[in-house]
């Protein structure tokens, strides 16, 4: 599977099975009107995952990079539902150098 293979794959599954999250840049208005809409895969940490600052209510949150034109790091943050994450981390997970997939921690 080549890396073009695999965020396409990731982006039919987050078409399919994900839910839409707003995406909003550190420096944005706080009005809404720059956030970016995504597809994205979300869920809660299991019980035994709460450690490490991680905690009830925090989500993990699987991005494509397709669309993202930076590290979504420097996003600042994003909207689940009617509720505001900070974006803790953001790794990237590789596949022959490229990025295929961004695995965030999202806390709030």
């Amino acid at each position: 599977m080549t890396p073009a293979q695999a965020i396409s794959a990731l982006d039919r599954q987050l078409s399919r099975h994900g839910e839409d999250v707003k995406l909003r840049a550190q420096d944005a208005a706080d009005d809404g009107t720059q956030d970016l809409t995504r597809r994205a895969f979300v869920r809660e940490y299991r019980p035994d995952e709460l450690s490490g600052g991680i905690e009830q209510g925090d989500r993990e949150v699987i991005l494509s990079p397709t669309g993202l034109a930076a590290d979504p790091l420097r996003l600042g943050g994003l909207w689940i539902g009617d509720r505001y994450h900070t974006i803790e981390v953001a790794t990237p997970v590789r596949m022959a150098g490229a990025v295929v997939r961004w695995n965030l921690w999202a806390k709030g």
